[in-house]
């Protein structure tokens, strides 16, 4: 069976054992025809709570916050956001509130910053020409004079946010669900949160032992409630959420990347001869398709369950029982590496992290199975963004790759050291606990999967490093499946690009 794939930056045809299923994303959903007038209809008649104009007037203060650029996946060629932020404003000002008393936060919480120029094609010229600069700013999670301890929930998990939050009448936040992870509580109690709150779910036993991450029923969700409602009790809260379909390019594109194709085109099967500097730079360029399908206002809880039903109804899959074996192979972006580069940190995350944990109760492959990962794991790391990570690699996961371990001996140490500090706040650097968040997610994988088997990386040692084995083809991976699983084991293809959720049903096939 011949399939086309991603691999890293480039489209290659594979052969897939006979026998092998292949699970592919639902058809996009029409998009919706005035997405704008569709969030001010959703400000008019709210879920779960007045509509804005009683909720704010004249000398009101009010923080629009928003998500940062990590979603969706390419970036959109037309970001949601900047729509969705300028229709919030336009009915805030309409209501009388004056622009001296709002103000604009890009919800970063770990992630590294984001500079002018990257804000500006986020938001759009007409906000940035009404807000910016001055009244648009960066969340910093490690700014003592920014953030407000609000203590404990009864369950003991702290909650400490964005100042902003409490000195605010409002706080509106702008979200964009890509995945299922997304949106809810997550967006004030993470991309408004600090360290100690977001520790709170994203740990070792959380991330580990709690369900996947993707999956609402989750008791990483579970605590990110607890806290939602605990901060809920302290401040006024108005969350606008967005679902996007998943028409992942536009225009020609779409038929020229796409996966169904019946061979590579042409100008793939030439990009190989390419210096992959070269190749990067193309394929960074892209910018997605994506269209808004959906969008809500009001309580945040109430308004994500809507946003769930429409997220599950352009994403899920049903599959009839776990796989054995499970094939991926991925293009060469992640959340974390968006508008910089991927490092293999990130490969390990978009494979095992992300796609793994789209699933809702049971994952795609059974416990005691094996995942066989096309990916290049280009070595080397943006010295800037991904600063911590470095230090990360190369002593942490040399000394070990038990979250658990790892989290008691090194993660304090990194989100607390003044040098990490320093280049989140000021150098555009991811927080130093980032990278240990981005390997406890693989690790639902890493602790039920029997084996990582990687085929095209590029250097040995450092697939290693994380505890994977390499294979020199792809038959000698389908070998090494069956030495491990018995002879005919169950193989899934997850064709990826667009990414899609899988609901498992019945027995292991």
């Amino acid at each position: 069976m011949r399939r086309l794939v991603f691999y890293g930056d480039d489209l290659v045809a594979v052969d897939l054992p006979e026998g092998t299923r292949v699970l592919e994303a639902p058809p996009p959903l029409p998009p919706l025809p005035d997405y704008a007038g569709k969030v001010r209809e959703a400000l008019r008649n709210p879920v779960g709570s007045p509509p804005l104009s009683e909720l704010v007037g004249p000398g009101s203060r009010v923080t629009v916050a928003f998500d940062d650029p990590c979603l969706p996946l390419p970036p959109a060629m037309r970001d949601p956001r900047g729509p969705a932020v300028e229709a919030v404003l336009e009915e805030l000002f309409s209501l009388g509130v004056r622009r001296e008393d709002v103000e604009l936060v890009c919800a970063v919480g770990l992630h590294r910053k984001w500079t002018e120029r990257e804000l500006r094609h986020l938001l759009g010229e007409r906000v940035w020409a009404v807000m910016g600069p001055t009244r648009i700013a960066n969340h910093d999670a490690e700014d003592p004079a920014g953030v407000v301890d609000l203590g404990s929930t009864p369950e003991g998990y702290r909650v400490e946010v964005n100042r902003k939050i409490m000195e605010s009448d409002l706080t509106v936040y702008v979200n964009v669900n890509w995945t299922s992870m997304n949106g809810g509580w997550k967006s004030y109690l993470v991309g408004l949160g600090t360290y100690r709150t977001i520790r709170a779910h994203h740990n070792a036993s959380v991330l580990v032992e709690g369900g996947s991450v993707m999956d609402p029923s989750s008791r990483f969700h579970d605590i990110l409630r607890s806290q939602g409602e605990y901060l809920a009790r302290h401040a006024r809260l108005l969350s606008v959420e967005t679902v996007l379909n998943n028409r992942v390019w536009p225009g020609p594109l779409e038929r020229f990347l796409s996966l169904s194709r019946d061979r590579v085109p042409l100008p793939f099967r030439l990009s190989r001869y390419l210096p992959r500097a070269a190749k990067s730079v193309v394929s960074s360029a892209l910018r997605s398709a994506y269209a808004p399908v959906a969008v809500h206002a009001g309580n945040p809880g109430e308004v994500h369950r809507l946003t769930l039903q429409e997220l599950y109804r352009q994403q899920n899959v049903r599959l009839e029982g776990q796989s054995d074996a499970l094939f991926l192979a991925l293009p060469d972006i992640s959340p974390y590496a968006v508008f910089s580069r991927i490092n293999p940190l990130l490969a390990a995350n978009a494979a095992l992290g992300y796609v793994f944990n789209l699933h809702l109760g049971r994952p795609a492959v059974r416990r005691g199975g094996v995942v066989i990962l096309l990916q290049p794991f280009h070595p080397g790391f943006h010295r800037r963004h991904h600063f911590p990570y470095v230090e990360f690699f190369e002593r942490v996961l040399s000394e070990t790759r038990n979250p658990v371990e790892m989290e008691a001996r090194f993660e304090e140490e990194f989100a607390t050291r003044r040098e990490y500090v320093h280049a989140y706040r000021h150098e555009h650097s991811y927080h130093g606990a980032h990278p240990f968040y981005v390997w406890y997610w693989c690790g639902l994988a890493l602790r039920d999967l029997q084996r990582v088997i990687v085929v095209g990386a590029r250097r040995r040692e450092v697939v290693e490093r994380m505890g994977f084995r390499c294979a020199g083809s792809l038959e000698e991976a389908w070998r090494e499946a069956e030495g491990l699983l018995g002879k005919g084991f169950s193989l899934l293809h997850l064709s990826v690009p667009p990414i899609f959720a899988v609901e498992t049903v019945g027995e292991s096939g």
